[in-house]
């Protein structure tokens, strides 16, 4: 029987690991890609509170996520977007839509086929207001938070889209969805666009393209 020692065998093997290493055909030292479909550590929230809701916006924007996005809006959720928009005939944007509406547009701007490359969204409270209905009782409670919308959507070939005005959510708790133990969740029942701020203006990036929030999300309803 033909034996082999120990050290040569060990030095065969690390030989033909680095050749097939330098060919392309397997590199063992590489990380395990894992699913392709699975975003990881993609941080969602139960909707304890609007606070939450927010998060899981912002999240379900950076992640491309649409099921996660319409999670937080009501079944009958409403979308207002700016007057300016709605009278600027060049645009064609309806006076609101629904939830219907945002589901087309989302996975359109979701899709693995489409346009769109990569997503930030950032939101930064400018004010809450809170409205209380009948003591004790949340379930007719109203918190009403505008934030600032940070959002760019960038496109394969390096055109971004840029809203930056303002937007109104208002948030009730959700009678369709609770917690494991009954806890309460919340949900966005309206959405308005206050302004078209940056809208159409003209920066020093020939990249960027401002545009309002309306027109944005618009652009992907088909």
């Amino acid at each position: 029987m033909m034996r082999f020692p120990i050290r040569r065998l060990a030095v065969s093997v690390l030989l033909a690991v680095f050749a097939l290493t330098l060919s392309g055909c397997w590199n063992p030292f590489a990380p395990d890609p894992g699913d392709p479909t699975d975003p990881p550590n993609a941080d969602y929230r139960d909707r304890l509170t609007p606070d939450d809701v927010v998060h899981n916006l912002e999240t379900a924007y950076i992640w491309m996520n649409a099921a996660e996005y319409l999670d937080c809006l009501s079944e009958d959720f409403i979308f207002y977007p700016s007057e300016d928009d709605v009278q600027n005939p060049d645009l064609e944007i309806p006076p609101e839509w629904y939830k219907s509406d945002e589901g087309n547009m989302h996975e359109n701007m979701f899709a693995e086929n489409s346009d769109v490359e990569s997503i930030t969204l950032t939101l930064t409270n400018v004010s809450i207001e809170y409205v209380e209905g009948i003591p004790n009782d949340p379930s007719d409670d109203v918190y009403i938070y505008v934030e600032d919308v940070d959002l760019r959507v960038n496109l394969y070939g390096g055109l971004t889209y840029l809203a930056t005005a303002d937007s109104e959510y208002h948030f009730r708790v959700d009678i369709d969805q609770q917690g494991e133990e009954g806890e309460i969740w919340w949900e966005v029942y309206l959405w308005y666009d206050l302004d078209t701020r940056g809208g159409g203006g003209v920066g020093d990036d020939p990249n960027v393209e401002h545009v309002s929030l309306s027109e944005l999300k618009s652009m992907f309803l088909q």
